[in-house]
C-alpha cells in the first residue's frame, strides 16, 4: 500500500480571482469608453420613420377611394399631416378640410425622429377619388434610408 505525500498540490484548472477582476475591470472600462461612440439606434430610427411615411402615404390613397374624397397629406418640416375634404365629388357637404386620424394613433400627424430629415421639406399630395396624386413625388430621407416615390398615374407609393 502506498500513501500519497501529503504536501503534494493538485492541480485544478481554472482562473484565479485576480485574473477575473482584472479582466471584468478592462472590459468595464472598454465598455465605458467605446459603447457611447457607437450610435446603435440611427439606422433603425431612419428606417422606421421611412416605413411610417410610406404607410401614411398608401394609407392616405386608400383612404381616398375608401371615404370618395380628395385625400391631402402635408408635408413639413419632416412632419406629416393628413386630411380630407368634407366635400364629395358631386358637391355634397362643404369645401373644407378635415382631420384624417391614422390607424392606432389617435392623431393625424406624426413627426420625424431626432436627426432624421425627409427631402424635400415642405410637400403637399393630395389624393382624388380614384386615389391618383395631384402630381408624381419623390422624397428622400437622411442617412441613405432610401427614398420613397409616388407614381404620378396610379398613385401607388414604393
Amino acid at each position: 500500500m502506498t500513501k500519497s505525500p501529503p504536501l503534494l498540490q493538485r492541480c485544478q484548472p481554472g482562473f484565479t480571482l485576480i485574473e477575473l477582476v482584472t479582466v471584468l475591470m478592462i472590459t468595464g472600462i472598454l465598455a465605458f469608453v467605446v459603447l457611447p461612440r457607437f450610435d446603435l439606434l440611427r439606422g433603425f430610427d431612419e428606417v422606421g420613420y421611412r416605413d411610417k411615411v410610406k404607410a401614411t402615404l398608401e394609407y392616405a390613397r386608400k383612404s381616398a377611394v375608401a371615404m370618395r374624397r380628395q385625400v391631402r397629406v402635408t408635408i413639413a418640416g419632416s412632419g406629416l399631416t393628413v386630411e380630407f375634404q368634407k366635400q364629395t365629388p358631386e358637391l355634397e357637404g362643404t369645401a373644407a378640410w378635415s382631420p384624417l386620424n391614422l390607424p392606432g394613433s389617435g392623431t393625424h400627424s406624426f413627426a420625424a425622429p431626432a436627426d432624421v430629415s425627409l427631402t424635400p421639406a415642405a410637400a403637399t399630395i393630395v389624393f382624388d377619388a380614384l386615389g391618383r396624386p395631384d402630381a408624381g413625388k419623390s422624397f428622400t430621407l437622411s442617412g441613405g434610408a432610401g427614398t420613397i416615390v409616388v407614381e404620378a398615374e396610379t398613385g401607388y407609393v414604393h
